[in-house]
């Protein structure tokens, strides 16, 4: 557990108090509705450490101690079930995956709508509202936006020898590529062992899995159909994705198949990639560090997975009016004007996205602004398992065992026979 300067050991007496309670009857206990405090489920990572620096802002205009529990991944995975799936009652605000878990969230969570609990103001500020409501239910709040973008040698793109290189070999300008065919022909380009590789891909389970939506996503793709619930494991757009990972693959430097894309942002600040699919959150040490040689711009393809940790109350919460007074501070103007600036990530709100620090801040944000309407999320129920079973298939394509057309068959007509995208 990671605690920040506004949140107050006192404050985490009542939640352990209610966690011994639960775990010894299996229940829930109810707390005073004089409670000022207001218990947030989180994981860990910059987007957290920013909502922890600044509760006590929060705390200073409320009188409510923000008691923000943040936790390593495998342990938010198993809690957030808990909480919304459960109804343990532990936590007033749960943090989920945008990306992840934003399906599962609408059909089977038990939450609140949130646009009966929060300002019409504020709610009306919210780009993409759309993506986390179901009929007509508001089922949360993300606290900002983020997603991959395209990172590449920008000093080598724009270097005249190379220019007139790659265009006499593949007979046209060498520019950030707008297709998964420009993007092979410059990894092949510059993939130059043992000084400079072309590409990167992760290659442990969950990032490879991460790679493997950027392609799927990119080809108009998904991993299930909601409106005929069935999977789509197998369909034109997974092959295509199957086999540009497993050709992309081929560019990467040696022991790729046990790093993931933490490991790839320091290979390319090492000058050791020519080029990466990346969230965007490394373009802000890309910008400090090297500004000149590191350049971004939106992913060949038609659409890019949505990141954004998603604020929820739980039906259970103990006390769900702090709860969303929390969320209303959360999606306020001046915390989602300072956490775009801490962190680099995109403001959830219409006004702050135009404000001139902030668009001062963020260099490059008119490439985010081409992406933002074409986010995508899993149209499953059941990611968890679901991307085990991807990078399993993967693994399979990348070792020569199967095809990739092959793999993308085994996983829908065998892995998961007879599953559903709803379950």
């Amino acid at each position: 557990m990671r605690l920040g300067i506004g949140v107050r050991l006192l404050s985490l007496l009542p939640a352990i108090a209610l966690l011994a309670t639960a775990c010894s009857s299996g229940g829930t206990t109810p707390t005073s509705s004089s409670a000022k405090v207001v218990r947030v489920l989180a994981v860990a990572g910059p987007e957290t450490d920013a909502l922890i620096k600044y509760a006590p802002d929060f705390e200073k205009a409320t009188g409510i101690t923000a008691s923000i529990e943040q936790v390593a991944r495998p342990l938010w995975g198993q809690r957030k079930v808990r909480e919304l799936i459960e109804n343990a009652g532990l936590y007033d605000v749960v943090m989920t995956g945008g990306g992840d878990d934003n399906l599962w969230v609408k059909y089977k969570a038990h939450v609140k709508d949130l646009s009966k609990l929060l300002p019409a103001a504020d709610v009306d500020q919210l780009i993409l509202k759309d993506k986390f409501t179901n009929n007509g239910k508001l089922v949360g709040i993300p606290q900002y936006y983020n997603f991959p973008m395209l990172f590449y040698r920008k000093d080598l793109f724009n270097n005249p020898t190379e220019q007139a290189n790659f265009k006499a070999k593949y007979g046209h300008d060498l520019a950030p590529p707008t297709s998964y065919d420009e993007m092979y022909q410059q990894a092949e380009f510059f993939n130059r062992p043992p000084n400079l590789y072309g590409f990167f891909i992760g290659g442990v389970d969950w990032s490879v899995y991460l790679d493997d939506t950027y392609f799927v996503y990119g080809l108009g793709g998904n991993y299930g159909d909601p409106t005929a619930n069935q999977l789509t494991l197998n369909s034109p757009q997974q092959k295509q994705a199957m086999n540009w990972l497993v050709k992309f693959s081929k560019f990467n430097p040696p022991g790729w198949q046990t790093e993931n894309f933490f490991d790839g942002d320091q290979l390319v600040q090492n000058g050791k990639v020519a080029m990466y699919q990346n969230w965007f959150y490394i373009w802000k040490t890309f910008q400090q560090k090297m500004p000149d040689k590191i350049g971004m711009a939106p992913l060949a393809g038609k659409a890019a997975h949505l990141g954004a940790f998603v604020a929820t109350i739980p039906d259970a919460a103990p006390e769900p009016n702090n709860g969303a007074k929390f969320i209303q501070w959360m999606m306020g103007a001046n915390y989602q004007k300072q956490q775009a600036i801490e962190t680099g990530d995109l403001p959830i709100r219409k006004d702050v996205l135009q404000d001139p620090d902030v668009r001062k801040a963020l260099v490059g944000i008119e490439q985010f602004e081409k992406v933002l309407p074409n986010l995508q999320y899993n149209q499953t129920t059941w990611v968890g398992e679901l991307s085990a079973g991807v990078s399993e298939a993967i693994a399979k394509a990348l070792k020569g065992d199967l095809s990739p057309d092959a793999a993308c068959d085994w996983l829908q007509n065998q892995k998961f026979s007879g599953r559903k995208a709803i379950e």
